[in-house]
């Protein structure tokens, strides 16, 4: 037998079964038909079955309805008066622009940039077409996409998308709750509390983990609180003007009132949205048939007439004219925000140098007019950092307020001085005092003294173990790379935001001073610069460090600061301790939170330096805000993405520098 042919054969048999071998790799070919078939059946029965359901409850209405006295309705419709009428339209109205801004919350979202008037009205229009015409999600997306040209199909898309699942969850939660607290008949009761149960676990992750994962591959960024908050509202404020347009067509014989009507309108108008009919024709008349039985239904199918009329038939018809007129939309508002690397001397001449970690943190610069001050987005805030780089905090606040309600989130002020804490307080804003800055100045520094006690025995220990420190010239970055693998699993991570997390290209726009032990590094602090002072920003050091290692690498940089001249340095902040004339509440607190953060033995060693200590001060809109942004930003901080982004949206970037054995650093 001819070898060749064998080969060959078995080359075939391998290539023609159900996978191929190609370069020594098994490839599993695909089944495109059968999974286009089963795609495709999913997606038939997923449209085809409420819509059988919704057609299924036309014909058991239209065979309840095959009796029904027209005379009867017609008489009571005409017994509907004028004022009914006008009322009618007018929460009609109202409602349909709490519908339209559940467009401006999704579009906040989504970041695309559009005014507020122009997504309202082109919300008001795609929702008044889609809940006519059936089809909400399809028929809302071709109407947003042909009034927004400038979001795109799938843009538009993406936003009916997000505003039939808002709109159902918030739907959920209202209903849940005017089941609990109204005269709710027993099939809305029996549900009622796991619409709430699964609203707080959404408030909770949304709150946690504002960013998920969606298999290991998607991230997805959840709506913040105050979107949330919105979405709830306007869910309640549309569907009780809805059901108050129904309430006042209704006749006033049939004695039904608002607190027995909003409970069963709010299940009635969910088994139509459930439907897929046409303006949920059948499923909406039935519910309510059978949630009130004991009313005449020549009566309410008088009211029900009106309310298709006012709510449904007319917005339909100008809604589909104003279609026909077409872009509604503006071009996309300028935005206040910039890339960090549009003023980059700003942070040179910064009178908070800590400004740096910007260009780490994703931060932005938030102009207006001459004022500039540094910015950075949680998941619940968008937080001023520090005080304004140039011009006056009353002047930023409300552009800071725009900006956050723009973006779905709350303004706030994050470790600012008294001078802006006041001006805050003045705008109505709530303050508490959460940090106390170590500052010194360099130019009167000096080891004498009994509260500098403690420092000078460490310096003698580093002293005696031999420890050399030096100012960098040139990064020795896998040796620091090391030390801070090893600090970084000692102390249980990095922490973030307004703190710095190592990198290359981050740290050689620092000072750096180095602390070795023969040809073994075994520490490195790092210092934001600007012409104002210097920060201590990294502190790290390695298993085997000697005591005193961290503090012989702050006094040589003390040291250094005091033969150039400056006036100040600036050793970081640690959380405030409570003051002597503090509540007993207040002093438990603290202490509690210092234990919690591990924030004692930094308050001492930092102290050690006998630095004066200046207060620091978070604020926000009110006590709520104030308590959300708290809990948001200290989970900013605890657990902090992994060196935020590559910077290259904010005109920086960060690269990874592990195979890098030296990088230059900051001369200045």
């Amino acid at each position: 037998m001819n070898i060749n042919n064998v080969e060959r054969d078995m080359s075939d048999n391998v290539n023609s079964g159900a996978g191929s071998v190609r370069a020594g790799r098994i490839v599993v070919p695909s089944a495109p038909h059968t999974l286009l078939s089963t795609r495709t059946t999913r997606a038939v029965v997923k449209q085809i079955l409420p819509l059988t359901i919704g057609l299924t409850c036309v014909w058991l209405l239209w065979a309840r309805l095959a009796d029904l006295d027209v005379t009867a309705v017609s008489d009571a419709l005409k017994r509907v008066p004028v004022v009914g009428w006008i009322c009618g339209a007018l929460t009609s109205f109202a409602s349909f622009w709490a519908v339209g801004r559940y467009d401006t919350v999704v579009h906040r979202h989504l970041r695309t940039g559009l005014e507020a008037r122009e997504t309202t009205r082109s919300g008001m229009i795609a929702i008044a077409l889609a809940q006519t015409l059936g089809f909400g999600v399809v028929t809302g997306a071709l109407a947003r996409w042909r009034l927004l040209p400038a979001l795109g199909a799938a843009g538009a898309a993406r936003i009916s998308g997000l505003v039939a699942v808002s709109f159902l969850a918030g739907w959920a939660v209202v209903t849940s709750l005017a089941c609990l607290l109204l005269n709710a008949p027993p099939l809305g009761s029996a549900l009622a509390f796991l619409p709430l149960f699964a609203a707080v676990a959404v408030v909770w992750l949304a709150l946690q983990h504002p960013t998920v994962t969606v298999l290991g591959r998607w991230p997805i960024r959840l709506p913040s609180l105050p979107a949330l908050g919105a979405i709830l509202g306007l869910t309640f404020l549309d569907t009780l003007f809805a059901a108050l347009a129904l309430y006042f067509l209704l006749p006033a014989e049939l004695g039904l009132n608002l607190a027995t009507l909003y409970p069963v309108f709010l299940i009635a108008l969910g088994a139509a949205l459930l439907s897929g009919t046409p303006g949920g024709v059948g499923p909406f008349e039935l519910t309510l048939f059978a949630l009130l039985p004991d009313h005449p239904e020549p009566l309410l199918v008088a009211g029900i007439l009106g309310f298709r009329l006012i709510y449904y038939a007319i917005p339909a018809v100008i809604a589909g004219l104003l279609l026909l007129r077409g872009e509604v939309g503006a071009p996309a508002a300028p935005s206040h925000l910039r890339p960090i690397s549009t003023r980059p001397e700003m942070l040179q001449k910064a009178s908070r140098a800590e400004l740096g970690v910007m260009r780490q943190n994703g931060g932005l610069w938030l102009q207006s007019g001459d004022a500039v001050a540094g910015v950075v987005e949680t998941g619940q805030t968008l937080s001023l950092l520090f005080d304004p780089a140039n011009g006056t905090l009353r002047t930023l606040l409300p552009q800071l307020i725009a900006t956050a309600r723009h973006r779905n989130l709350l303004p706030v002020l994050y470790k600012c001085k008294g001078k802006s804490a006041l001006a805050a307080r003045k705008a109505g804003f709530r303050v508490v005092r959460i940090a106390e800055e170590a500052v010194l100045n360099p130019t009167c520094y000096t080891l004498d003294g009994s509260e500098r006690r403690q420092l000078r025995r460490m310096l003698r220990k580093a002293e005696k173990s031999g420890l050399r420190i030096e100012r960098a010239h040139r990064l020795p970055l896998a040796e620091m790379e090391r030390v801070d693998a090893e600090w970084t699993a000692r102390q249980g991570g990095a922490r973030g935001l307004s703190m710095g997390q190592f990198c290359g290209d981050y740290l050689a726009g620092h000072r750096v001073y180095l602390a070795w032990c023969g040809d073994c590094l075994m520490g490195f602090i790092s210092f934001h610069v600007s012409t104002q002072e210097l920060c201590l920003d990294l502190m790290r050091s390695a298993d085997q460090a000697p005591d005193g290692c961290t503090h012989a690498l702050i006094h040589a940089a003390i040291v250094d600061a005091a033969q150039e001249s400056r006036t100040r340095v600036s050793l970081a902040a640690v959380p405030a301790r409570a003051g002597t004339k503090a509540r007993r509440f207040e002093k438990i607190l603290r202490h509690h939170h210092a234990r919690m953060a591990g924030s004692a033995g930094l308050t001492r060693f930092k102290s050690s330096f006998a630095p004066r200590f200046e207060p620091l001060y978070m604020a926000a809109p009110n006590l709520p805000a104030l308590f959300i942004a708290l809990i948001d930003i200290a989970n900013a901080i605890r657990c902090p993405d992994v060196l935020h982004k590559t910077q290259s949206e904010y005109g920086w970037t960060q690269h990874d520098h592990a195979v890098l054995q030296f990088a230059h650093a900051a001369q200045t």
